[in-house]
Parts: structure tokens; C-alpha cells; sequence
């Protein structure tokens, strides 16, 4: 029979889901929106019978369906089901509402009489439910191009087996991102943001990126750097993980890491498959 591979959904509502399904269209996936969990059997049957033309799909459901769509997915031996959890802050969800004037599912449904109660009353079933998840994204402060990014670097067109390295720049005033394997601190390093003329400018410009890569330190820094990544990667690759995400970390996200996150994605991409996004200084 039929492998299907089927990309599940879901998190809090506010966190993108909109978005993510509209970036898995673009990767070739054929995409259901909140779908009925009550006649997900019905599909599934579909599926077994060979009766479905797409082998990729991906499928948004809320998060008080998630649990009854992982049991039935993942009892089938012809779907490979992924789950991806979106969550993010609290504060941000009801932001993003109030600026949308949206209505949240859980008041639509009766469950909650306030935007504040319904957040809350998700969140507790999102902490409940996401150990389940395969992958948790947090799109507190990623923008719509971040999270295309994030997803594109996870779920490409191409061999699905090939070990993926990526990296992501980002400001520690803003957090560290909780979906890193790995976290390189470089506020050490010499900070553009005290000179006048590159202060307004980001790590993806010449002048910056000049002014970053010329420093003693960071040529130091980036030898020892090349060898610690170079044994770690071989040696990740070798137990059989299929993706790093290397978190590059400055004060900002703007100057630093921005240099350093493209000078590691352009040496790597010549070994392996490598994305990066900037966090931060994408806007």
C-alpha cells in the first residue's frame, strides 16, 4: 500500500496556523483546513482504499480535536503523520486578535465569554497536549517570513533524508529560541551598534559584515567555532539525526549574529543542506 504523508496542524489559535498552511501549499502539499475530526475516519478509509491523488497532504485541526486526529493517524500503518504544534505568548495571541477583531474558536463555541478566558482555556490544553507534538514552533516573535523560513527549512521539497543544518540569528533582549539544539553566544564580540554610521544597518550589510569579520577576536572565535561544528554535525549525522538548528545569539539580533549566522550557512551549505533566517533583523 500507499505511503501518505500527512503533516498535522495544530496549537493555539492566534499562532499561525493561517500562515503554515499556506506555507505547506507552496511546498506541494495538498492542505485541509479544520477538518471534522468526527468523520476523519471516513478519510482515512479514502486513503487506504486508494481513492485520494495527493500523497503529501497537510492538515489543520484545532486543539481540542488534536488528540482524537494524532490516535487515529498514528494507528495507521500506510500514513506517516508529523505533528507540529504552533504555540506562542499569551499576551501576543490577544494582541493579534485585537488587531485582527477576530473572534477566538472557544468563544464561537460557547466555551469562553471573554478573549482573555478563551486564551487561558486553550493553554491549559496546549500544555496538556503539546509533549505529543513532533515539533513545537514558537511564533512569539517571528514574523510571517520567519515562519515560512522555519517550516521550509523542515518540511523542503527533496529527500526527505538528507541531514539539514540550520541557522537562525536572533537578539537576546527578544529570547532565545526555544526550538534550538544548539545556542552560540557572540556579545563578546565587538559591537557595531556603538559606531555611528553602522548602527541602522544590519549583519546582511557589507559594511557591517566587514567591520564584524576583520576583528582579531572573531577570527580566532570562528577557527575553533569551524572545528567544534565540524566534529558535532559528523558526529549528529551519524547516530541519525536529521536536523540542527544552531541558534546565533547578540544583544540585538542585528549586527553580530546576523554576520556570523551567514558566514556558518555559507561555509556548511558547501558539506550540507542549509537554511537560515534572521529572527530579528528580517522585518
Amino acid at each position: 500500500m500507499v505511503d501518505y504523508e500527512i503533516i498535522l496542524v495544530t496549537g493555539m489559535s492566534g499562532a499561525g496556523k493561517t500562515t503554515a498552511m499556506a506555507v505547506f501549499e507552496n511546498l506541494g502539499f495538498y492542505c485541509i483546513d479544520n477538518y471534522p475530526v468526527s468523520i476523519l475516519d471516513a478519510f482515512t478509509e479514502m486513503l487506504k482504499q486508494g481513492k485520494f491523488d495527493y500523497l503529501k497532504i497537510a492538515m489543520a485541526v484545532r486543539l481540542n480535536d488534536a488528540m482524537d486526529a494524532i490516535r487515529i493517524l498514528s494507528n495507521l500503518d500506510f500514513v506517516n503523520v508529523t505533528t507540529v504544534f504552533l504555540d506562542c505568548d499569551n499576551e501576543k495571541i490577544l494582541k493579534r486578535y485585537k488587531q485582527t477583531r477576530r473572534s477566538h474558536p472557544m468563544m464561537i463555541a460557547r466555551q469562553a465569554s471573554t478573549l482573555t478566558e478563551a486564551i487561558q482555556l486553550e493553554r491549559r490544553m496546549f500544555d496538556k497536549l503539546k509533549s505529543q507534538g513532533d515539533r513545537i514552533i514558537d511564533t512569539t516573535l517571528l514574523k510571517a517570513k520567519g515562519l515560512q523560513d522555519v517550516l521550509e527549512s523542515a518540511f523542503n521539497e527533496g529527500d526527505t533524508q538528507v541531514f539539514r543544518v540550520s541557522f537562525v540569528s536572533f537578539g537576546y533582549k527578544y529570547g532565545v529560541p526555544k526550538d534550538a539544539d544548539l545556542i552560540l553566544d557572540v556579545r563578546f564580540l565587538p559591537n557595531p551598534f556603538y559606531v555611528e554610521e553602522l548602527r541602522h544597518l544590519t549583519g546582511n550589510d557589507k559594511a557591517v559584515y566587514d567591520y564584524v569579520m576583520e576583528k582579531p577576536e572573531t577570527k580566532i572565535f570562528i577557527n575553533k567555532t569551524i572545528d567544534y561544528f565540524t566534529y558535532l554535525l559528523k558526529e549528529y549525522e551519524k547516530e541519525g539525526k536529521m536536523q540542527v538548528i544552531i541558534g546565533i545569539g547578540c544583544t540585538g539580533g542585528q549586527h553580530r549574529s546576523v554576520t556570523l549566522t551567514n558566514y556558518f550557512a555559507s561555509y556548511y551549505s558547501q558539506f550540507y543542506q542549509v537554511y537560515k533566517w534572521h529572527r530579528d533583523a528580517d522585518h
